[in-house]
């Protein structure tokens, strides 16, 4: 059996995935507006390193969740 290189930037990811179940964490505890922070943080840091990795599908939903976040922090602060 042929065995796999390892992606780049693992560590950054799996920090990426931690920030975002943290994110998780503190959504489920009702701590409105922190998780969105959380979320947008790891969802734009697990963006960039799926660009890194050139896929394509995970940029996309990683950007798209970051921008739901950020646009639900700014309907709260200045709307």
């Amino acid at each position: 059996m042929k065995r796999l290189k390892p992606k780049p930037h693992q560590f950054w990811a799996w920090c990426s995935t931690a920030t975002i179940l943290l994110g998780a964490i503190t959504a489920a505890l009702g701590y409105y507006p922190l998780y969105c922070y959380i979320f947008l943080i790891g969802n734009s840091s697990l963006a960039i390193v799926s660009w890194l990795w050139n896929e394509k599908s995970l940029v996309a939903l990683n950007t798209g969740l970051a921008l739901i976040y950020l646009v639900g922090l700014i309907n709260l602060y200045f709307v």
